[in-house]
């Protein structure tokens, strides 16, 4: 097992009929790469906030799709899908385990990057230079493909119920 930490978390959620993004304030967190089936196992450490967003994804036990930011807040974010597993309170805050699987890798955003130049019509040194474009807004373009994941997921389920 791999342990990473937990630098940044914002959870995508319906807000009116909309998915949208829910920034979580974390007092601390960890990431590890279980090497078992491609599961990952996320603890999050949150305020009172936090939990009256975490306790009801618990209790329905929904999956919910999250953008982490693993060890720099510098860092693209890494798009998963995960099941809150337990929650339980500290001293002053609330523990979290969320097991999860990535929802899509760095070439993924780029292919998505790449499909969305051909149908806008880009060819040749064009598409080359508007995909160097492009990729440097990478995290802009990896929240557009988690909006279109989460779409998918919820007309055709999770990954996580296979």
């Amino acid at each position: 097992m791999k342990t990473f930490r937990l630098k940044g978390l914002r959870l995508l959620l319906e807000k009116d009929t909309e998915p949208g993004h829910e920034k979580i304030e974390l007092h601390e967190g960890l990431v590890i790469n279980r090497e078992e089936g491609g599961w990952w196992l996320l603890e999050v450490v949150v305020d009172a906030d936090a939990k009256k967003v975490f306790d009801p994804l618990k209790e329905q036990e929904t999956d919910v799709m999250m953008e982490v930011i693993i060890s720099h807040e510098n860092n693209d974010p890494a798009t998963m899908v995960g099941r809150i597993r337990s929650g339980r309170e500290l001293e002053s805050t609330y523990s979290y385990l969320i097991d999860s699987k990535m929802a899509m890798k760095k070439e993924d955003v780029f292919n998505y990057i790449l499909d969305s130049l051909i149908a806008d019509g880009y060819t040749g040194d064009q598409l080359i230079e508007e995909f160097k474009n492009r990729k440097a807004d990478n995290a802009n373009w990896s929240q557009q493909m988690a909006r279109s994941l989460y779409e998918q997921y919820r007309e055709k389920g999770s990954p996580l119920s296979e």
